[in-house]
């Protein structure tokens, strides 16, 4: 993996991590799990995911 390519899985762990907290302080702070901020972050969440692994398997298949 080039540097650049590892930059951005920083970046995108970044994100996720970020999300993923987001996403839980919401919920803890009581909002529904059908509230459309907190279906947003879960959507936002599972795009940022998929696209890790996206990378970590191109990357494990070279």
């Amino acid at each position: 993996m080039c540097g650049r390519a590892k930059n951005d899985l920083k970046s995108l762990l970044t994100s996720i991590e970020d999300l993923r907290e987001e996403l839980h302080d919401s919920v803890r702070q009581g909002r529904n799990t059908l509230d459309p901020l907190v279906l947003k972050l879960s959507q936002d969440l599972d795009e940022k995911l998929n696209r890790y692994y996206q990378i970590t398997l191109k990357t494990s298949n070279r």
